[in-house]
């Protein structure tokens, strides 16, 4: 069976062991010997002859599996276990944290009301300590179902503080007052608590439901405001065993009033790695619609669909086709002629109905519809070859930069959703793409041509084993680049995000950001990384001479 925390917990309360089973899974001294300095390999090599027969009832060995870690842990989670260790095989044990063991937990996670708080002690003035949560039951009256206590540091804290102090109201708001933590209703001259009114929803992950209606081991992803609290319910797990479970809707709204699609199959998996299912998906897109959509608007968008979700055929669109979505605009035929309309996606209508049509991806072209034979960006895409660390990507990111100062041009940087990096220079719509092709064609073979351990100038894998491409193909003509904030169709469903240059060192990967996790990490931004980026129209016909590039004869540029 399934391990049973509060089932352990009552056995040891009433002194009634009969139902434990004990599982080892080392041996860290044996007869008189400290084995410690051994291999985890060897000394469970050990534990395993001396458990092996005749096998115990109490006591038995816990096996392990030599497979991919996201293989183990969906069949885990699946099974309603809370999770997995992973292990070095020749870790030494260490009576501490450390990164030979891994622990590898299944969450549940859903939204939740905030209905009150606490402060933190000792802390700044209204540092939130914990968040006071809730979900309405069948009749709509909101039940307090637990708290949460972590997922976010001092400054978030106390800018999650400041906005519950502009709701904060004298009552609280649940309908179970002995549930809360100091059993009764408390004003706040009476006690720690202290109660808002039911306007913001969290979401939150956590480990399991206990039997009187309490999430245990929750920690905080991010505030919601695509979804209203009234909906906010306690959601029902499907059950992998096929026993009886509360269906799932066939249509699911996502959007507000003035952009609501229907959004079918809510529950298929479109990323199996993460359980990420398309209404996820299309939550995340709706949750991201303000920062999105500025990079969307006014630029021929294709977009990459996975109907059968990413392990299955992707589709890679740039015309409608036969393909109706509300909202996604058909541009002027004209704008590329021989060639269907290509499309717009400016609405968070259009970004719903997207994700309806199992949109995963969106890519935008270098120039405006309004523009299309003058680009107003270039894009550098910093693409590693095999067995090149995430050091040398970071440092490939700062030289090209370094190059383009050095020209005069600034570089704004974002993460690529995948392997590398996209840096994106601005520009003033003046040259053709010719020209600007060229120019960064030109660029990238400045930097192989003076670096060559670290650069190459071809694209294709084995050109750039142990090395990097600058990829400045996505500067032609019909070439496209994922946009800022897209999700990318690849395994953990990763973003392409915006950031600093002060961030740079702080990156673990392209693809830090996914589409579970960055929520969390926007609703505490209070700075656009950015911001100068809209306003700067940097022209490249001074950086051209500087490099020493002569567009082609017949080019259009000024």
């Amino acid at each position: 069976g399934s391990p049973d925390f509060n089932a352990l917990q009552n056995s040891f309360d009433k002194s009634k062991t009969s139902g434990i089973v004990y599982f080892l899974f080392d041996v860290p001294y044996f007869e008189g010997y400290d084995l410690r300095q051994a291999p985890l390999s060897a000394r469970r090599d050990l534990l395993r002859q001396l458990l092996a027969a005749p096998p115990g009832k109490r006591v038995r060995f816990s096996n392990d599996f030599e497979a991919d870690a996201a293989s183990v842990l969906d069949s885990a989670c699946k099974l309603h276990l809370e999770g997995v260790i992973a292990k070095r095989r020749d870790a030494v044990y260490e009576s501490r944290r450390t990164e030979t063991w891994l622990k590898l937990k299944c969450q549940r996670r859903q939204e939740f009301v905030i209905g009150g708080f606490t402060v933190r002690q000792g802390g700044a003035a209204l540092e939130v300590g914990s968040l006071l949560l809730g979900v309405h039951d069948s009749a709509g009256t909101l039940r307090f179902c637990g708290s949460v206590g972590t997922g976010w540091n001092s400054k978030s804290a106390t800018q999650l503080g400041a906005r519950l102090a502009k709701i904060e109201t004298p009552d609280g708001p649940f309908v179970n007052p002995d549930a809360t933590r100091s059993g009764r209703w408390r004003r706040r001259s009476d006690g720690d608590e202290r109660w808002v009114r039911p306007q913001l929803v969290a979401e939150v992950s956590f480990a399991e439901w206990t039997p009187d209606a309490q999430i245990r081991h929750a920690v905080f992803v991010g505030l919601r405001s695509d979804k209203p609290p009234s909906a906010i319910t306690r959601e029902q797990a499907v059950s992998p065993f096929g026993a009886a479970a509360p269906a799932a809707p066939k249509k699911a709204p996502v959007g507000g009033a003035d952009s609501s699609v229907k959004v079918s199959n809510p529950q298929r998996v479109v990323d199996p790695s993460s359980g990420i299912t398309k209404l996820d998906l299309a939550r995340y897109y709706q949750s991201v619609a303000g920062w999105i959509l500025p990079h969307l608007k006014g630029r021929p968008c294709s977009l990459v669909r996975a109907p059968s979700g990413i392990s299955g055929e992707l589709f890679f669109q740039k015309h409608a086709e036969k393909l109706h979505i509300p909202d996604v605009k058909d541009l002027d035929p004209a704008l590329w002629p021989d060639h269907e309309a290509l499309l717009e996606v400016a609405t968070p209508k259009a970004l719903a109905g997207a994700s309806q049509m199992n949109v995963v991806e969106f890519h935008t072209w270098n120039a405006m519809a309004r523009q299309i034979d003058q680009p107003d960006r270039m894009v550098f895409d910093v693409d590693p070859g095999d067995k090149v660390p995430w050091s040398r990507v970071q440092e490939a990111a700062v030289l090209t930069r370094a190059l383009l100062t050095e020209l005069g041009l600034r570089a704004w940087l974002k993460t690529s959703g995948g392997k590398g990096l996209h840096l994106v220079v601005p520009i003033a719509p003046r040259c053709d793409w010719d020209s600007v092709k060229g120019f960064s064609q030109a660029v990238v073979q400045h930097l192989a041509a003076h670096i060559p351990d670290r650069f190459v100038t071809k694209s294709g894998p084995s050109n750039r084993v142990g090395k990097i491409f600058v990829d400045y193909l996505r500067n032609g003509h019909g070439a496209t680049t994922a946009a800022a904030f897209s999700a990318r169709a690849r395994p953990g469903l990763g973003v392409s995000m915006p950031v600093s240059w002060e961030q740079l060192d702080t990156l673990k990967s392209g693809a830090q950001w996914s589409v579970a996790g960055a929520r969390e990490y926007l609703s505490f931004q209070t700075d656009d990384p950015w911001k100068d980026y809209w306003t700067c129209k940097q022209t490249i016909t001074q950086a051209m001479q500087t490099l020493g590039y002569q567009p082609p004869a017949g080019s259009a540029s000024r």
